[in-house]
């Protein structure tokens, strides 16, 4: 285990091993010479992108990518060398940072691409990029239908290399006719492109969804898939072959006995059922990413068995209902708020109305990340 240097006894623990086996499971829809960029934006989904996108680049995966030039900085800073794209935009004066830093930009128009190429060859280098595509997504990228002249014209840009055009599935894990036309409309921009002797290194549209829905989309004509929540153990439909890897924990700093009647927390919005209620207090709150709608509605696990989440949730504490406490729960136990036989992150999520990029996104950075593994390696985390 990663050990915790924080003198908060709370953690979110990371199961390195559940990420590997989510990756064998992911490698195992595809077809062989597909390659895997694994997605750590976000610091990761907010499990933590450095040990991550270290731990997915040992397990064989070729590329990284992140959302914006700071997260790339982040890992490149840590001694990442892999080929990392940027999904996000990059203002001019941020061009020299992708040099710098050695990070492949996404392409969104021709003009956009004029530009950065200008400012690649004042610097005598020349930029190697992904034309971004908007296939159905309606957010960033070329529209599908005004894609090929587009193309065309930046590949006869100065210096411009293409190691890659990419689309996004906005419905891949529900409207599943709608993804395939998509698709569809994608691979037949693939066949003009390369009908054209367009030089293009990789094709790629998949997500986490359109792995697990479209497998026109993990073979032929795409030559790379680009999984995120899915190595994260995570799905917005129900997936039996994933395991999540993150756990939320601490440990009770207090037990109080309370008098039949007495209220607990802000709003007095839970009253003391019994005499002698035991309510423990644990030092995670609504600033560690616990929504306060979760107020009396969550169960946490303590000593594999759940007990309720009582009154208003806090800045930076909860109360959990321990009733008569047979079971002698003691200050200092560790408890499991999500995960490990607590709530899963995809019903935690339904608790408090978020999927589960949110849940895991929102653990907020004061949080440690401790990961674990069958070697049970022993190495500190800042």
């Amino acid at each position: 285990m990663f050990l915790n240097k924080s003198h908060r006894p709370v953690w979110a623990e990371i199961n390195i091993d559940a990420i590997r086996s989510n990756l064998i499971y992911i490698k195992s829809k595809l077809s062989q010479d597909i390659n895997i960029m694994g997605v750590v934006k976000a610091d990761a989904y907010g499990h933590g992108a450095i040990t991550v996108s270290q731990e997915l680049l040992k397990l064989g995966v070729e590329y990284l990518a992140v959302s914006n030039i700071d997260e790339a900085i982040e890992l490149r800073n840590a001694g990442l060398s892999s080929p990392l794209l940027l999904f996000g935009p990059v203002e001019t004066p941020e061009f020299g940072k992708l040099i710098q830093f050695n990070v492949f930009p996404s392409v969104f128009s021709v003009d956009y691409a004029r530009e950065l190429s200008e400012s690649y060859r004042y610097r005598g280098v020349f930029p190697k990029v992904h034309i971004k595509i908007d296939s159905g997504m309606g957010r960033l990228g070329i529209p599908v239908e005004d894609a090929l002249l587009d193309i065309e014209q930046i590949s006869k840009i100065e210096g411009m290399i293409i190691d890659g055009i990419y689309s996004h599935y906005p419905s891949a894990d529900e409207d599943i006719p709608y993804s395939e036309q998509q698709t569809l409309h994608f691979t037949k921009l693939i066949a003009d492109i390369r009908r054209l002797g367009i030089k293009v290194k990789h094709f790629h549209i998949a997500n986490s969804a359109g792995i697990q829905n479209l497998p026109a989309s993990c073979g032929e004509p795409y030559t790379m898939v680009r999984p995120g929540l899915s190595l994260y153990g995570y799905s917005t439909q129900k997936n039996p072959d994933i395991q999540n890897s993150m756990s939320l924990k601490g440990r009770i700093t207090a037990i109080n006995k309370m008098k039949k009647g007495a209220t607990v927390s802000y709003l007095r919005t839970y009253t003391v059922k019994e005499s002698n209620e035991q309510i423990a207090v644990l030092p995670l709150g609504y600033a560690d990413g616990i929504p306060t709608i979760l107020s009396n509605k969550l169960k946490v696990k303590i000593k594999n068995k759940l007990y309720p989440v009582v009154g208003r949730i806090c800045m930076d504490f909860m109360m959990i209902s321990l009733g008569q406490n047979p079971e002698k729960i003691q200050v200092g136990d560790e408890v499991t708020v999500f995960g490990e036989g607590a709530a899963s992150v995809e019903y935690f999520g339904k608790l408090c109305h978020k999927i589960p990029y949110e849940v895991t996104c929102g653990i907020t950075k004061r949080v440690p990340r401790i990961y674990t593994r069958k070697e049970d390696e022993r190495k500190t985390i800042e």
